[in-house]
């Protein structure tokens, strides 16, 4: 399964209609400036997973069926903001110290900040690092039962891991590349809003599902020895 990787680069456009949807995804992007278009995308980031699970011939829907979109999608944040709470609260703490240095000016609040500088580095650089290797995995599985207790639920998530760990880390490579390769894209010509991020979401979201099924193959072949 994960032999056919190239494809998640190659099949957005063998799809006859690929413009106009990278259109309309552009319009999308223009729109979360109010938040509300980011919904619709990553319900529509869902949508290309759960296509390549049901092995699909084209992952890429349409852009129709506007409120399952927005459901998915805003399920999908509400999973995403879960798992960004100890960032979120991290940063908190550091800039309510930063305040207060600033109030006050003393010598032990800026040591505090720099023990909290010291802190986030320790605590969030492996956080954020296994986040984005199991994010792959959290991705299909919410795709595969539109559940956020699936997507939330840490022992599956470890034991799919574990059972693939080198494709999915793989997969979390390649998404962080062609993500950061988009950045470049927003920065370089102002293009990224328009292709490279969207085609980075497609790309992600097609490994995504491609690690889903190898897992689940793996996990059948495990189950039948057993």
């Amino acid at each position: 399964m994960m032999q056919n990787l190239g494809i998640s680069f190659t099949f957005p456009f063998k799809d006859q209609h690929w413009l106009p949807k990278f259109l309309l995804a552009a319009l999308f992007m223009i729109l979360s400036i109010l938040v509300v278009g980011m919904f619709f995308l990553l319900g529509y980031y869902v949508q290309v997973i759960q296509r390549v699970i049901r092995r699909d011939e084209n992952p890429m829907p349409d852009w129709d069926g506007m409120g399952k979109k927005f459901v998915l999608g805003f399920k999908y944040f509400i999973v995403y903001l879960v798992y960004m709470i100890p960032v979120i609260l991290l940063y908190v703490l550091f800039l309510a110290a930063v305040v207060a240095a600033s109030i006050s000016g003393g010598r032990e609040i800026a040591a505090l900040i720099n023990i909290m500088s010291i802190l986030l580095v320790i605590v969030l650089l492996p956080y954020t690092l296994a986040l984005s290797a199991l994010m792959p995995i959290i991705s299909a599985r919410f795709a595969a039962t539109e559940s956020i207790t699936d997507a939330l639920d840490i022992s599956g998530i470890i034991r799919q891991f574990k059972m693939n760990w080198q494709n999915a880390i793989i997969v979390a490579l390649i998404a962080v590349g062609i993500q950061s390769f988009a950045a470049v894209g927003i920065i370089v010509l102002i293009i990224g809003i328009f292709f490279t991020v969207f085609y980075s979401y497609l790309a992600s979201a097609h490994m995504a599902g491609l690690l889903y099924l190898d897992t689940m193959e793996k996990a059948q072949v495990a189950q039948s020895i057993s």
